[in-house]
């Protein structure tokens, strides 16, 4: 996403949305005490008579409040009016989104959990927490809000703060957990019979300012392959078709990756008898398909590659002889000689029926955030060593996924 408008001045910007404040006393939401007797009220009189009182910059007041977090951000819209008016402006929010998904330090930065318990129920905790702290981890418990204790919809993706689950392949909820706002997508209304199966993907079209959810329903027969495909704009709430998968690719990663304004699906291409993997990228605004080259690997000695994103980066995995997990990162989206091997992670066991899944995040120090069987694992390259983050009443998972704390509704944007 853009930063704010870099013509417009801090002070030009407050002008247009009116924010003015008045010297007066702020009032603390939480503070529930009772007022102050009167001779303490006559000794702050004499004093402010003595001493200015404190007053910021209204332009300063902007900068502060768009780098806190947006619990604060929720509690502090009670302050005034003009804090009220400042923080539900869109162009704070913009400008909120990006410091917040540019720290480098994942002060905004959280993993969603999905348990692999029979019910279905969800955790949130702090990656600063897990890298800082992994001996023990608090988790939030998330209030999903589709109500039914016994599904189990599927993590699509996440941007800008806004999650997307799939809900049985037939739609898909738009969610922010950090503002507690959702909105579920209308059905897609595809004719699903058994053998059918829907990939997703959540980006982000830059050029139109909004969010769109891509699924690509495919149909896959004796003969052929027909994968049609639709688009979900979160602005007119509504599908409507687009151009076909391109011919004779089928995605097996059921989630489209988000880098550089595409999605990204590794995708299986037949051609007769014999078939290879490919990356299937849709440019979001053009709604045009591409090929996104690999890099030159060891095909022979490793498994079918997965995708995934690091720092804005799309990247390559793949078991290298069921001995390492290698990871690949392309520096420069779209350019073949880009890509470079980022990290090749040990099996520690090694394994039989399960493989690494991930990894969901890299520090600035190069550890690494990925999962084995239920369980989330750091490794730090530096010293070939492990640690296993002990959550608190964490039963295993089996759906993860990173997102930024942002005021982004999945209302209006």
């Amino acid at each position: 996403l853009p930063p704010p408008q870099p013509n417009m001045s801090s002070q030009g910007y407050l002008h247009r949305i009116g924010f003015t404040r008045k010297r007066e006393r702020l009032i603390n939401p939480m503070d529930r005490t009772s007022p102050l007797p009167p001779s303490s009220v006559q000794k702050q009189q004499g004093m402010s008579e003595s001493l200015p009182l404190p007053f910021l910059p209204d332009e300063l007041v902007v900068e502060i409040l768009s780098r806190l977090p947006v619990k604060s951000l929720l509690q502090f819209r009670c302050v005034c009016k003009s804090w009220m008016s400042l923080i539900s402006d869109p162009y704070f929010m913009k400008k909120h989104l990006h410091l917040s998904s540019r720290c480098t330090h994942f002060t905004h930065h959280r993993i969603i959990l999905s348990a692999t318990t029979a019910e279905f129920h969800l955790k949130s905790c702090s990656l600063s927490s897990l890298f800082n702290n992994p001996s023990s981890t608090v988790c939030d418990d998330l209030n999903y809000p589709v109500k039914n204790k016994f599904r189990h919809d599927g993590i699509v993706g996440s941007c800008n703060g806004l999650l997307c689950f799939a809900i049985k392949g037939d739609c898909v909820l738009l969610w922010n957990p950090s503002i507690r706002v959702s909105k579920k997508s209308p059905p897609l209304g595809n004719n699903w019979r058994p053998g059918c199966f829907t990939a997703f993907g959540l980006g982000y079209d830059h050029v139109n300012e909004d969010y769109k959810v891509v699924a690509v329903f495919c149909d896959p027969s004796e003969y052929f392959i027909e994968c049609k495909v639709k688009v979900y704009g979160m602005a007119t709430n509504s599908w409507r078709k687009i151009q076909d998968f391109p011919h004779g690719f089928l995605p097996f990663q059921n989630s489209g990756k988000f880098v550089s304004g595409t999605l990204n699906w590794a995708a299986n291409h037949s051609i007769g008898p014999s078939s290879f993997w490919v990356i299937v990228s849709l440019d979001l605004h053009k709604e045009t398909y591409r090929e996104v080259l690999p890099p030159d690997y060891e095909k022979e000695d490793c498994s079918t590659p997965g995708l995934g994103v690091l720092q804005g980066c799309l990247c390559m995995n793949y078991d290298y002889k069921k001995t390492h997990f290698v990871v690949w990162m392309m520096k420069d989206y779209g350019a073949r000689e880009s890509w470079v091997k980022l990290v090749s992670i040990p099996y520690v066991p090694n394994p039989e029926n399960f493989s690494y899944s991930g990894p969901y995040y890299i520090s600035e120090n190069g550890e690494v955030l990925l999962m084995f069987e239920f369980d989330l694992i750091l490794y730090n390259p530096r010293d070939n060593s492990f640690k296993y983050p002990k959550i608190e009443s964490g039963k295993g998972w089996f759906d993860a996924e990173v997102y930024v704390e942002t005021l982004v509704s999945p209302m209006k944007h």
